[in-house]
Formats: C-alpha cells, sequence, structure tokens
C-alpha cells in the first residue's frame, strides 16, 4: 500500500508540474546541482544572492542539501537533452497572463529567471522534478504517521490528501525551493522519535539522526531542533538514564550533518560559522517579533491559515491531544513556536517572492495532526464536514498558484506602482485574490501547466506523455481505494 500511496502523489504532481525555475532560490539550487554535476566543483557564476567566499569564487548562501538531493534527476535531464538535443518540450512555459485591473488588463509576465528554461532545457525541467518526488515522500510519511496514532487507512488517505493538495505542499512540489526536504525531514524525525509505541531505540535512532543531517545540511536553521527532539526523548522517558541514552544516541547520529555542515562553510567561505547569509544583502533579525508573528498568521499577505486552512483543524482537536499525547503536543508546540519566533524575525519574513508562508512550510504537517486524529477518534459528521469545507478551500487556493506562475503577481504589483523592489508594505496584497483575477481573465492555454506548455510547443508526443499519466493516476487511484477500503474493513485492522 505505502508503495502505491507514494506512486499516486508522485503520478499527479507530475502531471500538474510546471517543468521550470521560477526565483533566485530555485536557480541557486539548480546552479549548485549543476556545478556538482558537471564540473564537481560548489562554486557557481556570480549572481544576485551569491557569497564572494574563498579565492575570490562565488557560492549559493543555500544548504546543499537540495542541490545534492537533486542530481539523480539532474542527470536524467544530461541523459535526455543528450539523446534529443534542444527539444522544444523542455523549455516551454508561460510568457505572460492578463490580470484585469478596472476594466483594462495588465499584462505581467514571469520573472526573467524562467529563461534559463530556454538554454538548459531537460537539465532544468527534470531537475525541477525533484520535489515531486520529495513532496510525495511527505504525503506517504503523514500517512504512515497519521497510522502511527490510530487513524484507519482510508482517513489517513484522506489526511494525506488534504495535506498534499489543501496546502502549498503542491505548488512547493513544482518549485526549487529547499522546505519540501526539510518538511520531509523534519516529518520523518518525528515519525521515528514520537509517534506512539515504544521508545525509540537502535535504527529507528540512527535513522533519525541521519534525517536531521539531511535537515541540516538543507537548512542550517534544523540545528536547534535536533536539541529539541534530544531534549523531547528525555523529558518524555519514564526512566530518565534511558531517555538521555536514547538522546545522545540520536544526537551522535546527528553529527555526521552538524561536521559537514561546517566544513563546507570553511570550504566555502573560511569559517566554520559563515553560512552564506553573513552577507550585506542579508539584514539579519530585525523585524519586530509581534510583527512577523501578526504578519504570518493574519496578514492577507502571508498567512498560513488563509494559504494552508486545514491548519485550522489544530484547534479543533488541541484539548483531545493533549489529554491523549500531551509530550507529542508539546513536542509540537515547541517546533512550532521555535520556527515562528525564527523565521518572524528575520529582515525576509515573508520568505521573498513566494507562495505563502513559505517558510513555515515544515510545521504544516505537525499542526494538521492532532485535529485529523481527534476528528477519527470522535467520528461525528459536524468535524468530517469542517474538514472537508477546509480542504476544499485549500484546494481552490493552491490551485490558483498552480495555473498562473506566483511570480507574474509580483510584476502585476510592480507595473501598477502598488509595489516596489523593496517590497515595502507587501503584507497588505493579496496574492490570492490576484491570481483568481488571473486565472478567470487568461486563456487556459497560458497556464503554468507544463503539459499545456509542451503541448503547445511540440504537439502529439506531450499529450501522449498527458495521457498516460492520467491512465497511471486512475489506476493507481482505484487500486488505492481497493485497497484501503480493504485494510479499514479488515477485522482487527492494525493502526500503524
Amino acid at each position: 500500500m505505502r508503495a502505491r500511496i507514494f506512486l499516486f502523489f508522485l503520478v499527479l504532481y507530475l502531471a500538474t508540474t510546471a517543468g521550470h525555475i521560477y526565483t533566485i532560490d530555485g536557480y541557486l539550487n539548480y546552479a549548485v546541482t549543476k556545478s556538482i554535476g558537471s564540473d564537481h566543483k560548489l562554486s557557481v557564476p556570480r549572481s544576485m544572492m551569491t557569497v564572494e567566499g574563498r579565492g575570490g569564487r562565488h557560492y549559493s548562501k543555500l544548504g546543499v542539501g537540495q542541490s545534492v538531493a537533486g542530481l539523480p534527476m539532474y542527470y536524467a535531464g544530461c541523459l535526455v537533452e543528450a539523446l534529443f538535443p534542444g527539444a522544444a518540450a523542455f523549455s516551454a512555459y508561460s510568457e505572460y497572463v492578463y490580470i484585469p485591473r478596472g476594466k483594462q488588463f495588465v499584462t505581467a509576465e514571469p520573472q526573467t529567471l524562467i529563461r534559463i528554461s530556454k538554454v538548459d532545457g531537460a537539465r532544468v525541467f527534470f531537475t525541477t522534478l525533484t520535489n515531486a518526488f520529495v513532496v510525495a515522500g511527505v504525503c506517504l510519511l503523514f500517512f504512515m504517521l497519521l497510522r502511527g496514532f490510530g487513524v484507519d487507512a482510508r482517513a489517513g488517505l484522506a489526511g494525506a490528501l488534504l495535506l498534499g493538495f489543501a496546502t502549498p505542499f503542491w505548488v512547493y512540489s513544482r518549485d526549487l525551493f529547499g522546505e519540501p526536504l526539510f518538511a520531509l525531514s523534519l516529518l520523518g524525525v518525528f515519525h521515528l522519535l514520537a509517534e506512539p509505541g515504544e521508545a525509540p531505540v537502535g535504527r529507528r535512532l540512527a535513522a533519525a539522526g541521519a534525517l536531521s543531517s539531511v535537515g541540516v545540511l538543507t537548512r542550517v536553521s534544523f540545528a536547534p531542533l535536533i536539541a529539541i527532539f534530544a531534549a523531547y526523548l528525555v523529558v518524555s522517558a519514564e526512566e530518565k538514564t534511558r531517555g538521555l541514552r536514547a538522546a545522545l544516541v540520536y544526537a551522535g547520529f546527528s553529527l555526521p550533518g552538524l561536521g559537514a555542515a561546517a566544513v563546507l562553510n570553511w570550504v566555502r567561505f573560511e569559517s566554520v560559522f559563515a553560512s552564506g547569509y553573513h552577507t550585506a544583502f542579508d539584514k539579519g533579525f530585525c523585524v519586530p517579533l509581534l510583527s512577523g508573528v501578526l504578519y504570518n498568521l493574519a496578514s492577507p499577505y502571508r498567512s498560513i491559515f488563509l494559504y494552508a486552512p486545514p491548519v485550522v483543524l489544530f484547534f479543533l482537536g488541541v484539548v483531545y491531544f493533549a489529554g491523549k499525547y500531551a509530550s507529542r503536543l508539546a513536542l509540537i508546540a515547541a517546533i512550532t513556536v521555535y520556527m515562528f519566533v525564527l523565521y518572524s524575525r528575520w529582515w525576509a519574513w515573508h520568505g521573498g517572492w513566494c507562495w505563502g508562508p513559505r517558510f513555515y512550510l515544515p510545521v504544516v504537517p505537525l499542526l494538521m495532526l492532532p485535529g485529523l486524529v481527534f476528528i477519527v477518534r470522535r467520528k461525528r459528521r459536524p468535524f468530517v464536514a469542517a474538514a472537508a469545507v477546509l480542504g476544499a478551500a485549500g484546494f481552490v487556493v493552491q490551485l490558483g498558484a498552480v495555473l498562473i506562475n506566483y511570480t507574474a503577481a509580483y510584476d502585476y504589483w510592480i507595473k501598477t506602482g502598488r509595489l516596489d523592489w523593496a517590497e515595502a508594505g507587501m503584507q497588505l496584497f493579496s496574492p490570492i485574490t490576484t491570481h483568481w483575477r488571473a486565472v478567470l481573465a487568461t486563456n487556459p492555454a497560458q497556464y503554468d501547466i507544463w503539459l499545456v506548455q509542451a503541448a503547445r510547443a511540440a504537439g502529439s508526443g506531450v499529450l501522449i506523455a498527458g495521457a498516460v499519466l492520467a491512465a497511471a493516476a486512475v489506476v493507481l487511484g482505484v487500486r488505492l481505494r481497493a485497497e484501503v477500503g480493504a485494510a479499514a474493513g479488515a477485522a482487527g485492522d492494525p493502526p500503524g
């Protein structure tokens, strides 16, 4: 069943992928992947937000985890590019959209970084598929986590669908940001260390440490989470000595990631403490905490409740979850508070040009967990209906960003004089409404779906690929539904 769940999500993400780079973070992650894969080095060509380091060479300020994860798909792209050099299908993208302004229309164009697809073709296209695999893994992990908390297979799959298509995970399956890999690492560690049952030992502690290493190499901000998980192992253990031993083992298996990050900093910037965020471009933690928190909770620009409506389920199940899983709820709270305090004070509290509260994407599954567990345990129709309504709202929100390149909204605001390049006052705007105005005004032939754009550029071959993906999704969905139904109806269906 687990393999089918992974493949089901993967096929759907591949069918709705964009196949191109969006913003500077995606470009930097791709540039490092390309540099490692083709030239066997970490330095990249000088560009916006690169950092000068050892020997005057330029490096990405981002962690290498996302770039290393992209290598298999990059090599696949190299092979396809060699077989079909300059194939139009792999350099196709939506070039403009229309956004109404009064009785007129503004032609909004995506950020110019998208044009790298014209140069690197299949290499860019396949590398951008990396997060489709990562997010499919996140959805599978969330299903497994729900099962570990006693949720039956049918409800577990429903919860995974909520996460996968009613939150920004769908949008970020199409991009090259590192947050999905961060989320996979975080959720995996939580699953291994905090799932109900016997205390984690041996392989679970080793696997949790390995995933933490991946998290640290993806974003250095993962490092304090290791301390939070270690503290949880001590505090939640019935025997404190055993808990301390487990915490030390887990921390020990996390050391390779911490050590590798320090070595990479030294190799690139001649200091183990210089991660790449020490430049003049980055202004540090200068936003008042209260302002940053309010922006990320309540602003039309980045409110987590607007972009990930199923998170509201947390409040529905928090009391029940606290009574049954108090230590796990405390762990979720500690992780969430840490993430909000850290990134709400960061100068770019909004995450830059992206979709929704990007920095908080990794905590979305954890915030959904208490409400989903509560709904399944209580099995009351009003609660199920609430989840369905929130899921439908979240799906509509994400669909707007799937159909319209999210950088086009910024171009529209700049062209209409509502936003400058310093992004002052951006918390007052709503990308969600802007996107849906664009969806309704733009010809579907310009929607930001690779299958649509590639079919325009290359014709029937792409349509065949789309038909194959659609057929695969149907077959997987039918088989998965039968398998999940059989599991849910079986007597003594195990919780995990």
